[in-house]
C-alpha cells in the first residue's frame, strides 16, 4: 500500500502487507505511524473505518 501526496502528485511512502484483512489493517497503522499527518486528511477503504482502527487517531471529528 502506498500513501500518495495529492499536492506532490507521488507517493510519500509504501508499505506490504499479507493478502487478509488483519495484514492491511496492520500495515496501514504502520505506514501511518512512520509519517506526521497532522493537519492532513488521510483517506482508506472502507476497511479501516471501524472503530478500534479510527480512534487510534488524534483526528477531530469529520468535517462532513
Amino acid at each position: 500500500m502506498s500513501l500518495y501526496s495529492n499536492s506532490l502528485g507521488v507517493a510519500i511512502a509504501q508499505n506490504t502487507y499479507a493478502t487478509d484483512a488483519r495484514g492491511e489493517i496492520a500495515a496501514l497503522r504502520q505506514l501511518l505511524d512512520r509519517v506526521d499527518l497532522n493537519g492532513l486528511l488521510v483517506q482508506a477503504d472502507a476497511l479501516h473505518a471501524n472503530r478500534p482502527f479510527s480512534s487510534t487517531s488524534s483526528s477531530v471529528a469529520p468535517t462532513s
